[in-house]
């Protein structure tokens, strides 16, 4: 199968809505087509928001950076029809994690702000939205990098990001890029060869049970994402632990948490004091609880 990023992106749709946060007024916004453009600032909203309707005639998929928590909602508020321009809508924010694990940040870069970070500028909301698509195509390579260094991982991705609400945008995406969505048996077998020699045997069977639950998907994506790269420079990004605090959880439970089984390796070399112990310090044990004459504890027991 031969992807064609640039076919995808024809099809997409950038856009960024400028809102003022003490009223939720929407006073600019701009979308990105290829290279057209339609820009709205300071004028007549709704004639703007007709012209925008025409504009994205046809598209496959908005996208935007944070569209589904800023963007969407506050384009719905506006004009309650546009609902159908999020029938598969692409948040680039969400996949950033995914395709660049060791990326902490996840604002845009904006270089029209001689490569300063949102401080002390007026935003522009059109180059935010070129921005966008440029963040999109990156992710578009990063992935198609993963599929041929990580196939599982992609494969995984796709599962767990594809299930629930405002996943079809995701899933055409992954489609595109790999074919149609994997089994849930295939992508268990994907995320258990993610997991071998990275995170407890036990555990990771609890987990693979409870992804029935379609709200785990993304946090479990972002879990697998953030152990791909773990022991190196990586932490998982702040905005992850707030808007997914499961993702965090899962990792805690797939590594931290010793199961009990002391045939388990994992556990045995990781979740184990004595062996923690002696790895790092060089003692075989810890030293024994002190005990008076009569053998009773400081507590008294």
């Amino acid at each position: 199968m031969t992807f064609d990023p640039a076919l995808f992106l024809s099809g997409c749709v950038s856009i960024d809505l400028e809102v003022d946060p003490k009223s939720a007024r929407l006073f600019a916004f701009a979308a990105v087509r290829g290279e057209a453009a339609l820009v709205h600032k300071g004028a007549a909203l709704d004639p703007a928001l007709d012209r925008l309707e025409v504009f994205c005639d046809g598209a496959a998929h908005l996208i935007g950076h944070n569209i589904f928590r800023h963007d969407l909602p506050h384009l719905v508020a506006n004009r309650a029809r546009l609902v159908g321009l999020g029938a598969a809508p692409v948040d680039t924010r969400r996949l950033n994690s995914l395709a660049f694990p060791r990326n902490l940040y996840h604002h845009l870069v904006k270089h029209y702000q001689d490569g300063r970070l949102q401080v002390g500028h007026v935003n522009d909301p059109e180059q935010d939205a070129r921005l966008a698509l440029q963040v999109l195509a990156d992710q578009i390579a990063a992935f198609t990098w993963l599929g041929q260094e990580a196939p599982d991982a992609l494969l995984a991705y796709h599962h767990l990001t594809a299930r629930g609400d405002a996943s079809a945008g995701f899933d055409a995406l992954f489609a595109a890029l790999r074919g149609p969505a994997p089994s849930e048996a295939t992508a268990h077998a994907a995320i258990r060869r993610m997991l071998e020699t990275r995170a407890c045997n036990h555990r990771i069977e609890q987990t693979l049970g409870r992804l029935s639950d379609p709200r785990n998907g993304w946090p479990m994506a972002y879990a697998l994402s953030w152990i791909s790269v773990a022991g190196g420079d990586s932490v998982m990004p702040p905005w992850v632990r707030m808007q997914f605090p499961q993702a965090g959880r899962i990792v805690r439970h797939l590594r931290d948490t010793n199961c009990g089984d002391p045939a388990c390796g994992w556990c045995a070399e990781k979740n184990n004091p004595k062996a923690a112990l002696e790895r790092w310090f060089g003692f075989p044990s810890f030293r024994p609880q002190p005990v008076d004459d009569l053998g009773r504890r400081p507590d008294g027991s």
